[in-house]
């Protein structure tokens, strides 16, 4: 794919080609590993011309290659980690209730200590009040598992959690995409969230019945919606809350990571 930007041709250019017009187009190579490579995206039909950043990338726009580095594979790298941290600290959270370990409150500290970690990593982009705003919604959201947890352990109706969760995660979706609006569609965030909260939920109650099969299930499904995705989610599966955060942060910032 090519970014095509209009710069004013230099009296040089304009001796050496007569027959263009004042301005002329300026290709830039796009590369972007989430997205399969075709046939236009590696042919180049024009003069070498030198590499340059587009001001604005959309949502749907490969990342420049100049960004395709060890800095960003790290940096998302540092994101799944962060998410597996957080999703898979859930889930340790209700086995150690449901077998009544002491080391239950522990646990709960730790997915704390995970939603704030995950602020942290928003902390260098936008500033420490967003970052600390991020992990407090994340740890709201995490405190009202812990509730649901309690209540499918007690026998009880976890409808009015749920309805806390959508509101939690309307609160986070739209906070995150007014930090990014390009990159950060409200839509795509919550319906990634929800199915994270949902996972949550069928994990806990298949725990607690002893339904190990659908809990084995439901676990690879967390990791695959919070961390991993699905490949080539461009055509039919999905990218991960990890790297659509990740890579809206890259998209945004672009010469953060020129190496």
């Amino acid at each position: 794919m090519y970014i095509r930007r209009s710069t004013s041709a230099n009296t040089d250019t304009e001796k050496k080609i007569e027959a263009r017009p004042k301005s002329e187009e300026c290709l830039i190579i796009i590369v972007d590993p989430d997205r399969p490579a075709d046939s236009m995206t590696t042919q180049i039909t024009t003069e070498v011309m030198p590499v340059e950043m587009k001001k604005k990338i959309g949502p749907f726009d490969p990342l420049p290659s100049v960004v395709i580095n060890e800095k960003t594979l790290v940096f998302r790298m540092d994101s799944r980690t962060l998410w597996t941290r957080y999703s898979l600290g859930m889930i340790n959270y209700s086995v150690s209730s449901f077998g009544s370990l002491g080391s239950t409150p522990s646990v709960e500290k730790n997915l704390a200590r995970a939603a704030a970690a995950i602020g942290d990593f928003f902390v260098p982009y936008y500033g420490m009040k967003a970052g600390t705003k991020i992990g407090s919604l994340l740890t709201v959201i995490a405190n009202n598992g812990v509730k649901v947890v309690d209540a499918i352990k007690n026998n009880r109706d976890i409808a009015a959690y749920a309805t806390i969760w959508s509101k939690q995660i309307d609160e986070l979706a739209l906070y995150l995409h007014e930090l990014n609006p390009s990159q950060y569609p409200i839509d795509l965030l919550t319906e990634q969230f929800t199915s994270l909260v949902n996972a949550w939920t069928t994990d806990f109650k298949a725990r607690y019945a002893g339904d190990f099969v659908t809990d084995s299930i439901t676990l690879d499904l967390i990791l695959k919606i919070a961390v991993s995705g699905i490949p080539n989610h461009t055509n039919k599966g999905y990218t991960s809350i990890a790297d659509i955060l990740s890579r809206g942060i890259i998209a945004q910032f672009p010469l953060s990571f020129v190496e």
